[in-house]
């Protein structure tokens, strides 16, 4: 059993006797955005993945989440991108590239990321949220409002600043009732929370 079990992690870190894989690589690159690793060792492993295997789809996807927590957000647009080019299937970085295109000012291109999010995965309630938060930058506040609807009804009690955020949009549309109810509602799933004080 321990040979098997030596033949089997021979066989996952090394390639013919050529040296570590790629997926080693995007392993050891994995351990940075655990915080197992410094960020510099994690983005030097991605980057010998690329070197190593220039299509590997998901060494870009997860050089990308790298260059995220770095925020290098264009440098993790550019890999995502990549990462979508060379795997159709990756549709979770949707996600990813609209907070990365939010972070960098880009709000249409947020939307439109968040909004292809939605699309591959319509219970993304996270998703919903913070497309509401780009849509109230664009002055779409109905959008937000609807976001934020189908964000609470798909996690009724998960996100109480989502009712926060709706509650501020309702009162700013004229709804105070509407408002106070959604800020009492976050209140009461959180009462130590910061939200108090708004």
């Amino acid at each position: 059993m321990k040979k098997l079990l030596i033949l089997v992690l021979s066989f996952v870190l090394f390639d013919c006797n050529q040296g570590p894989s790629a997926t080693a690589y995007v392993t050891e690159g994995n351990k940075g955005l655990n915080h197992k690793i410094p960020y510099r060792e994690a983005l030097a492993a991605y980057n010998t993945a690329i070197e190593l295997k220039p299509d590997y789809a998901v060494a870009y996807a997860g050089r990308g989440h790298l260059e995220i927590k770095m925020h290098n957000y264009f440098g993790a647009l550019r890999d995502f991108q990549k990462a979508l080019s060379l795997d159709h299937n990756l549709t979770g970085l949707y996600y990813f590239m609209g907070y990365a295109k939010e972070q960098v000012g880009d709000h249409e291109g947020s939307q439109v990321a968040y909004t292809k999010a939605i699309e591959q995965n319509p219970q993304n309630a996270k998703a919903y949220t913070d497309r509401a938060y780009v849509r109230q930058i664009l002055k779409d506040q109905k959008g937000a409002l609807q976001d934020f609807n189908e964000a609470i009804i798909i996690k009724p009690d998960s996100f109480p600043d989502v009712y926060v955020a709706r509650g501020l949009l309702k009162i700013k549309m004229n709804d105070k009732n509407g408002g106070c109810l959604d800020l009492h509602h976050s209140f009461k799933l959180q009462p130590d929370s910061m939200t108090r004080h708004y």
